[in-house]
């Protein structure tokens, strides 16, 4: 089925999701008993030169409280939990009828549908991924998801969810992560022992906005689910629940990167960074870390971006998130960091051991998306064939039902810009046109104009390079909804439409530009590559 096909599907399977209305008359029918806050083990700090960049950060709060007044899931978190209450399995198959949903519908694309069958059974121990997921799809807090069963057992001891051992203390970094970014040791101290639960006590409901928001997402209303989010994160800092504010905080960064807003994610994300470390688990500094890397990368501040990615690296095996999903997507987004950076000599052996977990993990979304990183790294290394290989491969698991709207338009995107890349140009601008298809629901204009960007590209593959630089002149504007390298990498292609069309000193001025933007955000190399083929042109 060609993407534009699949994009008129989409449109379609939109109307096709859970209402607001069965969420509104649903979400009290099923509420589990109240459970005690998660304890988890305490796993001590990294060392301060991981974290003292997140001191400075602190101040953020007062910036975003004041934004807020105006106006997967968040990684495949992983870390196996013991089964200890069968009534979990009930509740979950409970919530899901309630809530309408499909057992392929909950899954989505981090597990199987036959996961979902075996978790509702009782067969199978859920993840601390999979709990994540499900709370989110169940629109669910976790402790009250999980009961006070599982909460116990996530505090025993965390094991690795492949590898069957719980991984000791001394254990060094995976692959990626330097001497700097490694945790300091420290003696562990036990966790405090769980409070009793008051006899009273009762779990707040979610709040209709956070559920109104999940719904704004699902109906592609980002500036509706962000404004919910955003009262909502700030009636939870008032309340001082930290680890609530985190699981908001998380929420919402991901309806302000689906929405395109990168500086207002990225002071989000620094605030809830310093917030989960002061909190005793690794898990959730991972999970934030991750995000926080990720968000500097969209940003353009790529020479920060590593730190937190190898401090998260180094803090896998402490969260018992070594060999997991979750490390399967840590490591992808920092292979995309390097490539960004051109410091592509640890690309090659990040990306195989990439793989190499993704193979290990039962869930074929993480697979197909393995294979797409894998693919753009390839890209990127100039080995055109190899990145064609892994975009086939990746397109035999991703589709626009184990993808988000906005994922499944980047996916396009990647297999555009591949089948460029290899010549395939027929290919190619069936690719284009599904991706055109999919910003047409969207309305997020960065994504327009990265997509501009593309058809800028297959316009001068083909040869037209006027209508090329025509596009490339609308998106390096004063206005332009780009920023970072992403710009960069624009003012580069300009350049090479105006040497195309004979304008030599045109040209050398938009790769100056374009490397001044390089060295701001620390990709030297990259500026060092755009002054080269400055003097090329010049030269010529």
């Amino acid at each position: 089925m060609s993407p534009s096909i699949i994009s008129r599907h989409l449109r379609s399977s939109l109307t096709q999701r859970p209402t607001l209305t069965g969420y509104l008359t649903k979400v009290n029918a099923i509420r589990a008993p109240a459970a005690e806050t998660l304890t988890r083990t305490w796993a001590g700090e990294a060392n301060d030169s991981n974290y003292s960049y997140l001191e400075q950060h602190k101040r953020n709060r007062r910036y975003w409280i004041s934004a807020s007044s105006t106006g997967p899931p968040p990684g495949e978190r992983s870390s196996t939990v013991r089964n200890q209450h069968p009534d979990f399995g009930e509740r979950v198959r409970a919530r899901r009828r309630e809530l309408g949903l499909s057992q392929q519908q909950l899954a989505g694309d981090v597990v199987t549908s036959s996961y979902i069958s075996l978790l509702e059974s009782g067969k199978r121990a859920p993840t601390l991924d999979v709990i994540i997921h499900l709370a989110e799809q169940l629109v669910m807090p976790v402790d009250e998801l999980v009961g006070q069963g599982i909460a116990g057992s996530l505090a025993a001891e965390p094991v690795s969810a492949h590898s069957g051992a719980a991984p000791g203390p001394a254990a060094s970094a995976p692959a990626g992560a330097t001497a700097a970014s490694q945790p300091a040791s420290r003696p562990r101290t036990p966790a405090p022992p769980p409070a009793s639960p008051s006899p009273t006590a009762v779990r707040t409901p979610t709040p209709p906005s956070q559920i109104l928001a999940v719904n704004a997402m699902q109906s592609n209303d980002y500036a509706r689910s962000i404004e919910l989010l955003r009262d909502l994160y700030a009636q939870v800092l008032a309340e001082g629940d930290p680890m609530r504010s985190i699981e908001v905080g998380l929420q919402l960064q991901r309806a302000l990167q689906t929405h395109g807003d990168h500086d207002q994610r990225l002071a989000l994300l620094e605030e809830l960074a310093a917030t989960a470390s002061d909190q005793p688990s690794d898990a959730v500094r991972v999970a934030v870390l991750t995000e926080l890397g990720s968000a500097l990368r969209d940003t353009g501040y790529l020479s920060r971006a590593r730190t937190p990615l190898e401090s998260a690296l180094a803090l896998l095996r402490p969260a018992g998130l070594h060999g997991t999903s979750e490390h399967v997507r840590l490591l992808g987004t920092l292979v995309s960091v390097l490539c960004e950076l051109s410091d592509t000599g640890p690309v090659p052996a990040l990306v195989s051991e990439m793989l190499e977990l993704a193979e290990s993990v039962d869930a074929p979304g993480i697979l197909g998306r393995s294979q797409w990183v894998a693919a753009m790294a390839y890209d990127q290394l100039g080995s055109a064939e190899d990145a064609h290989t892994f975009i086939v491969r990746a397109r035999q698991h991703l589709t626009p039902a184990t993808l988000t709207l906005r994922d499944w338009l980047r996916f396009c995107r990647s297999t555009t810009s591949i089948l460029l890349n290899t010549g395939h140009l027929d290919d190619a601008h069936e690719w284009l046109l599904g991706a055109e298809q999919t910003t047409s629901l969207m309305n997020v204009p960065a994504e327009t104009a990265a997509l501009a960007a593309l058809r800028a590209r297959h316009e001068s593959a083909l040869g037209r390079h006027e209508s090329a630089l025509k596009l490339y002149v609308g998106l390096t504007g004063e206005d332009s909804p780009l920023s970072g390298l992403q710009l960069a990498r624009v003012c580069l292609a300009k350049a090479e439409e105006l040497r195309a069309l004979n304008r030599p000193e045109e040209a050398a001025e938009a790769l100056r530009g374009a490397a001044a933007i390089c060295e701001e955000n620390g990709a030297y190399q990259l500026a060092v590559q755009m002054w080269r083929r400055m003097d090329e042109i010049r030269s010529h």
